[in-house]
């Protein structure tokens, strides 16, 4: 008898896609307002913390829409890292 059922782990992996992929994003656009934005970090880091709901819900609602759950898992990250690179390089 397997520990979880296929059903099961790729409820698993929805969430974990959401919380994570939501994480992952919040924090590269983070980056990329302290980069980009001439204001002082404590400044971008309140202005964040406004935005951030927005994010996690298109994350979270992206999550259980999409058509496999390694999409929900990948699309979100390579947005995140994406977005980090645009930081980065500003």
């Amino acid at each position: 008898m397997p520990f979880l059922s296929a059903d099961t782990a790729h409820l698993c992996l929805r969430i974990l896609a959401a919380a994570l992929g939501g994480y992952a994003l919040c924090w590269a656009i983070f980056y990329l307002l302290c980069s980009w934005l001439p204001y002082e970090k404590a400044t971008v880091w309140y202005l964040t913390g406004q935005l951030a709901p927005l994010p996690f819900v298109g994350v979270l609602l992206w999550a259980f829409v999409s058509p496999s759950a390694w999409r929900a898992l990948g699309w979100p990250l390579l947005w995140a890292a994406a977005i980090a690179l645009v930081g980065w390089l500003a």
